[in-house]
């Protein structure tokens, strides 16, 4: 009896602790039975628990990059729950952006992802205010949903239900391109040398981005260079970067400087077709 008692002895302990479950009481110890403890299990969120994102803010999630054509390079993010995609521009070309075609995503801001320099804003906002004509775009888009995205600029997609995922489209725009080039060439010399400020350069950025699409047209042929020393001298432009700094001398050297920025330009290339981005891992 005493080698019985014995063997009993660590489940009897165990009992007492309810540390341990897996112990079972010998026949005829006179030990009443005990439950198994019930494990605890931590559900994983489902879609249905998640709530659509209300901006890209926390689009951490990282996604394939895109760059289906030449120049274009966007890094993309999204959140668990799919409803939010944020789109960044790191290539080389400027890209529109535009909503799917069921719009079952819209178009935001994303300021925390853009640059906040007042050149490369002063640049976008010309570029917004140039008039542009966008071909490659339906017209059944509102113009608030189509976005200039230049290079590391920004925007965000967004869903209003958790069982839509976060959709848009996109073309790599030349003339868009030409245009960002050229305003923010001249902002950084307007604004960042000559101390300009950026409510100050606007006339005269909106009236340069407007002729870069004049001359586009005009003269499609032209390679790149000779595209922007004709934007610069023409009076439409030229008038505008001139009586802000000033002098003969002053405007030619300023000249010479954006020359010299839009002569290391990457090469501007072909409207692209529109491509589809999704939030889908």
């Amino acid at each position: 009896m005493a080698v019985r008692s014995r063997a009993l002895m660590p489940c009897a302990v165990v009992l007492a602790s309810l540390v341990v479950a897996g112990c079972s009481v010998a026949e005829g110890s006179g030990l009443p039975p005990t439950a198994q403890p019930t494990p605890t299990i931590v559900a994983s969120p489902t879609q249905a628990s998640l709530k659509p994102a209300t901006d890209c803010a926390r689009s951490t999630v990282s996604l394939t990059t895109a760059s289906e054509t030449d120049g274009v390079q966007l890094t993309l993010s999204t959140d668990p729950s799919g409803t939010s995609l944020l789109v960044k521009n790191t290539g080389s070309l400027s890209v529109v952006v535009i909503p799917d075609a069921n719009f079952s995503s819209h178009l935001v801001a994303a300021p925390y992802a853009n640059p906040q320099d007042q050149a490369s804003r002063a640049a976008l906002i010309a570029v917004n205010n140039s008039g542009a004509k966008l071909p490659g775009i339906p017209k059944y888009v509102p113009l608030t949903q189509v976005i200039n995205v230049p290079p590391q600029w920004s925007v965000c997609a967004l869903t209003d239900d958790v069982k839509h995922t976060a959709t848009v489209r996109y073309l790599q725009d030349k003339p868009s391109s030409a245009e960002y080039f050229v305003t923010k060439a001249l902002a950084d010399q307007l604004i960042v040398r000559s101390g300009s400020s950026s409510e100050e350069t606007r006339p005269a950025l909106i009236r340069c981005a407007k002729t870069t699409l004049a001359v586009l047209k005009k003269f499609p042929k032209l390679s790149d260079i000779q595209v922007y020393v004709e934007i610069l001298s023409r009076s439409t432009c030229r008038a505008g970067y001139k009586a802000l700094v000033g002098d003969t001398r002053a405007t030619e050297q300023l000249e010479a400087a954006v020359i010299g920025r839009l002569g290391g330009a990457p090469r501007l290339l072909a409207n692209s077709q529109l491509f589809t981005l999704t939030a889908r891992p």
